[in-house]
């Protein structure tokens, strides 16, 4: 059903107010003729006659009557409406955030992120979650969540916005008294010597490390495998093996780093990369400002921590963090 003429309607009952055609097209300032029309238009649109046309001054209908008693109100919050819509104009999309993290940069960095949008310039209401990858995309799907920080791109689903954060390089992990022992020592060596100490295998960064060692065709045993850094690093620091990570996995288990070594990756290397991922058209304006915080407490608390480690990753670390002004950090469909 389509909505009737609210102008016409209003008219119509200034003509019923006034009881006159006339009277009603001096106090609008309309032509006698277009005031007449309106009510004409009015009533075929409602399909009911408003006015007794025989009688003057011209007399109401029952269904006159019940026009004016509601067309005041139906006015007022037509306007209300309008202007409530033309707010939206100027503010952001949504103002609550229910954000998915994996568990190393929920650790790392959403403390200071998650301050910086619930108190900074964007002053969200933030509802944060941390976990696995693929929870993350579990429940983006499922609207349970607005909005992952993971490194799973989802690159396989449509209908996604992505904003890439930051690139780590994997480095190996090993108690300090084999540091200079395994420094420049080829991975195939290292791991034919010594226990490979493995994220799990359901965990995206478990993924990555198999992957990478089935490409340098490196088979190892798996005896020993976490979900959580600091539960592997636990395992390094006892001198129960080697692993590979992250330097993000190395600063959620920071309280390890006294026994540990962290050494370059044997060549070749390879990296993770997190990006902030959203549903189209739900953050499309907020999506930018809430990668660019994410990217600025990166730059001013993240890197110095993993630098005040991890010395020798100065020099890569400028190319660390996204740059907003690289085509590379553009959003990606």
């Amino acid at each position: 059903m389509l909505l009737p003429d609210l102008h016409a309607l209003e008219i119509a009952a200034t003509v019923i107010e006034e009881g006159s055609m006339s009277a009603a097209a001096a106090q609008l300032g309309l032509t006698q003729s277009a005031v007449s029309q309106a009510v004409k238009r009015a009533e075929a649109q409602i399909d009911v006659p408003l006015v007794h046309r025989d009688r003057r001054p011209l007399v109401p209908t029952e269904a006159g009557r019940v026009l004016v008693a509601h067309i005041r109100e139906i006015a007022l919050r037509a306007e209300r409406a309008v202007e409530e819509v033309r707010a939206t104009a100027s503010r952001p999309e949504r103002q609550d955030l229910r954000l998915g993290m994996v568990d190393t940069f929920a650790s790392a960095v959403g403390p200071v992120l998650i301050r910086d949008l619930m108190e900074g310039s964007i002053a969200l209401r933030v509802t944060a979650f941390s976990g696995l990858a693929h929870a993350h995309t579990d429940a983006l799907m499922r609207h349970e969540i607005d909005a992952a920080i993971s490194s799973d791109p989802m690159g396989e689903l449509d209908g996604l916005m992505r904003f890439p954060l930051f690139r780590e390089p994997f480095v190996l992990v090993c108690p300090a008294a084999w540091g200079d022992m395994l420094r420049n020592r080829p991975l195939r060596d290292v791991l034919f010597e010594h226990r490979l100490i493995r994220y799990s295998a359901r965990s995206h960064m478990g993924a990555q490390v198999e992957r990478h060692l089935r490409r340098l065709r490196i088979e190892h045993p798996q005896v020993l495998a976490f979900d959580t850094s600091d539960s592997l690093l636990a395992m390094v620091a006892g001198g129960m093996g080697v692993a590979i990570m992250t330097p993000l996995c190395l600063l959620q288990g920071a309280v390890h780093f006294p026994a540990l070594a962290v050494l370059p990756l044997p060549s070749p290397g390879f990296s993770r990369e997190l990006t902030l991922i959203t549903r189209r058209g739900e953050f499309d304006t907020l999506g930018p400002r809430i990668a660019e915080a994410a990217r600025d407490m990166l730059r001013r608390y993240t890197l110095p921590q993993i630098i005040g480690q991890i010395s020798w990753l100065e020099e890569m670390s400028k190319d660390m963090v996204w740059s907003p002004a690289s085509p590379d950090a553009a959003q990606i469909d």
